[in-house]
């Protein structure tokens, strides 16, 4: 008891600390007055905003050429070709996909911060993809056509964008890297897809592409699931680029789920809000929703376990996962990668520990300041091992191996 007595302060403590409490409520209180005044002001003013946003982080489409593939429910896929100034006919043309609410400017914003540009300057013929509900991409009904799920990406929009690209580039096979959900939905069509079609997946990569939502529960992204009409309301696409001359200026929690700001500048932070922010169909988000509830991940019909699937991903397999990554934990991509009934597959964790600039987190792994260095060369010399138009007996690439080494 005298012990107690002793560690008490005395009146006049008591005193400064109720005094300070109340300053440190009233200070917190007027900053969100004054913060919110000032969205206010922004949304008023966004109309004549808008032309500035637009000079200051908008960005230009850095690809060659565009095309697009139909699919069998009506929708036109963009497909954004790079065309290699020194094309190397031995390597199979390179699909680049985005991940949920992003469309192709995520994966290919601009010249430094872009695999396809990358992949494009050592002899790739790379087609960065918008998916449907993103970026150039339309459907043909006049009214257009927002709702689909997860499903529907999986089964209408894989096989359409395989099938132009062989088409437009007269290979025999393709190579597929898919960020997040990009990774995803080649994970299911995998298992669902004809060995017949399996044949024409030269190689497969995987940037911070989840095997299961387990993890989101307690997230934020979690939370959502728990505000249905919160879901239906918001707009994305124009809260992202209202607020883009803000973000990576504030560093709030959403921030912390979405990337590591010691690897990813705030002016690309900016772009991307600007560029690649897309809404989410509410098929899709309620799909995404039920798995996050359930921990399962199974099609809408009930015929797919998309999970249990996963054991048919038999074509070389590359999986890469952030350190810093709350999306798509290190422990989610490995359990994929585990799964994978591939004989030929490779897991990387880009970290300081392993040597890499920093802890990548999820928006890192194809943003960050130096991706091109910690992630990109990985990707590169998976494709070039195992990505070839042609495939390879085991003698031709333990030849090609014994080159390399013999090179280097």
């Amino acid at each position: 008891m005298i012990a107690i007595l002793k560690n008490r302060r005395g009146p006049f403590y008591l005193i400064t600390t109720f005094f300070a409490i109340i300053f440190f409520a009233v200070f917190a209180s007027s900053l969100a007055i004054l913060f919110s005044l000032f969205l206010i002001a922004v949304l008023v003013l966004y109309p004549v905003l808008l032309d500035w946003f637009s000079r200051l982080y908008g960005q230009e489409d850095i690809a060659d050429e565009l095309h697009f593939a139909k699919t069998k429910d009506g929708w036109n896929i963009a497909l954004h070709r790079h065309i290699p100034p020194i094309p190397n006919p031995e390597l199979a043309p390179v699909i680049v996909v985005h991940g949920i609410a992003t469309n192709k400017y995520v994966i290919d914003l601009d010249k430094r911060h872009s695999l396809p540009y990358y992949l494009k300057l050592r002899g790739y013929e790379v087609f960065a993809v918008s998916l449907r509900g993103a970026g150039s991409s339309y459907h043909e009904s006049s009214g257009g056509y927002e709702d689909f799920t997860f499903d529907d990406i999986v089964k209408y929009d894989v096989p359409a964008i395989i099938s132009k690209v062989l088409s437009i580039t007269d290979s025999k096979r393709v190579n597929w890297v898919g960020h997040s959900m990009g990774a995803m939905i080649f994970y299911s069509y995998l298992g669902i897809t004809s060995k017949s079609e399996k044949e024409k997946i030269a190689s497969f990569v995987s940037l911070g592409g989840p095997g299961n939502l387990n993890h989101l529960g307690l997230s934020l992204i979690g939370l959502l699931s728990r505000f249905p009409r919160a879901r239906k309301v918001l707009d994305l696409k124009f809260g992202a680029s209202m607020l883009a001359p803000l973000a990576g200026e504030i560093y709030t929690p959403i921030d912390q789920i979405l990337y590591n700001p010691k690897a990813t500048r705030p002016r690309i932070v900016k772009k991307v809000m600007k560029n690649a922010v897309e809404n989410i169909s509410e098929g899709l988000i309620e799909q995404f929703m039920s798995w996050i509830e359930t921990k399962k991940m199974s099609s809408l019909n009930g015929f797919y376990d998309y999970i249990d699937l996963q054991k048919e991903i038999t074509v070389p397999s590359l999986f890469i996962a952030g350190a810093n990554d709350a999306i798509a934990t290190p422990d989610t991509v490995r359990f994929v990668y585990e799964r994978a009934g591939t004989k030929i597959k490779k897991f990387y964790v880009i970290s300081k520990e392993e040597g890499a600039s920093d802890d990548y987190g999820h928006g890192c792994l194809i943003l960050a300041e130096k991706a091109e260095d910690d992630v990109f060369p990985k990707v590169e010399s998976f494709l070039r091992e195992h990505g070839t138009s042609k495939k390879q007996s085991w003698f031709f690439r333990l030849k090609r191996k014994f080159r390399q080494k013999v090179r280097s």
